[in-house]
């Protein structure tokens, strides 16, 4: 019998681009198929289309600062499989984990002489180091792209030029928020544009969570004390304007994370007593904002919680995923799917901090392996 006719290469290479990335193991089989089956999986054209035709991105892992300093900080997905020459490097044991998003991961390396904040890619191992030379009052440290707010879809922007936006509170005769922009590249600061002068809250003292900020259209959301969010408004790479935003007026919303709602509106995540609440909200002029409660979601019913009840945390929101991720004093950790409500237990270690950040990614293992994989694509 006569061998089958091969496929032309446009035939090949749409039935590759089909081939789902959830399934990472069916791409590594197909590039063992043949060389030039080899040769699509890791063209740069073919990963940019197949990027473009599946659209969101996966979950890959989540990073964390454990309290035991010696555990890694990046636990990657069961799916996910890093390069060896990447792997040995991928703990990061000395770096304390700030933020991630398009891709990069924004660590502070205090192991360091005199410090030194870092970019790390946790495909492709690369990285970018700045020297710190931020000053102190900056508390709270975010990585974008530099083309956030000016339209980009950030399909292909994962290698750079990247930004850290950092935000902090002064205290002193009064309260003034101050925000900056710094280059990853060069480390060169970007000149501000406006501070913000917190006199309705001279009574108290304002201050920034210990989490990531959400990135909305072209504006930061860090989420603050006294019912607020800060939002920081950026856009072409230049800082424009600090204000306040409202939270609900609710007499209990527990933990808060900000995230990117339907239709790119601004929404929140709140967890309270095994309630997850979930808003949209339209923000005015004069930064006050309109909050619709869209879903409550009923934890009881999903998560295997025993008895006594374990207390439960909202630890992060992956953007572009639609997963928020849950977890328990005991250890646990949960994702669940915002669409399907799909529950999964990702992992049970002790030392897990309450503030986890997802890594959202696309993930093609033969490109990866052979080093041509262009810039990660993924959001938070």
């Amino acid at each position: 019998m006569a061998p089958p006719r091969e496929l032309i290469p446009d035939a090949v290479a749409e039935i590759l681009l089909r081939l789902p990335p959830s399934d990472p193991a069916s791409l590594v089989r197909a590039s063992a198929v043949c060389k030039p089956w080899l040769r699509t999986l890791t063209d740069l054209a073919f990963l940019r289309r197949y990027r473009a035709f599946h659209g969101a991105p996966l979950l890959l892992g989540f990073l964390h600062n454990p309290d035991d300093r010696d555990l890694p900080r990046f636990v990657p997905d069961a799916a996910f499989r890093q390069p060896r020459a990447t792997a040995a490097a991928a703990d990061h044991r000395k770096c304390y984990v700030l933020d991630c998003r398009h891709g990069r991961v924004l660590l502070y390396d205090y192991g360091s002489s005199g410090g030194e904040f870092v970019a790390w890619d946790p495909i492709t191992g690369r990285e970018s180091r700045i020297p710190d030379r931020v000053p102190d009052v900056y508390t709270n440290h975010t990585v974008l792209c530099a083309a956030a707010g000016a339209g980009c879809d950030h399909s292909g922007c994962g290698g750079g030029p990247f930004l850290m936006a950092s935000v902090g509170v002064f205290c002193g005769s009064y309260e003034q928020v101050e925000g900056d922009l710094f280059s990853l590249e060069t480390g060169a600061r970007i000149p501000r544009t406006d501070s913000l002068y917190l006199n309705d809250y001279d009574r108290y003292t304002y201050s920034l969570e210990d989490q990531p900020a959400a990135l909305v259209g072209g504006a930061l959301y860090f989420v603050g004390s006294h019912g607020t969010l800060l939002r920081y408004e950026i856009l072409c790479g230049r800082p424009l304007l600090l204000s306040l935003v409202k939270l609900p007026e609710r007499k209990h919303l527990g933990s808060v994370v900000a995230m990117e709602a339907e239709g790119g509106k601004l929404g929140l995540a709140t967890l309270y007593c095994y309630s997850l609440h979930l808003w949209s909200g339209e923000i005015g002029t004069e930064g006050d904002a309109s909050w619709v409660e869209r879903r409550v979601i009923d934890l009881n019913k999903l998560l295997p919680i025993g008895s006594p009840k374990i207390p439960m945390y909202l630890s992060g929101f992956a953007q572009g995923a639609d997963v928020v991720l849950v977890s328990a004093d005991d250890g646990a950790i949960f994702t669940i799917d915002l669409k399907s409500l799909q529950v999964r237990k990702v992992r049970e270690m002790d030392g897990v901090g309450r503030c986890i950040i997802p890594y959202v990614s696309f993930y093609t293992p033969a490109a990866c392996a052979r080093g041509t994989l262009p810039p990660p694509v993924g959001t938070q």
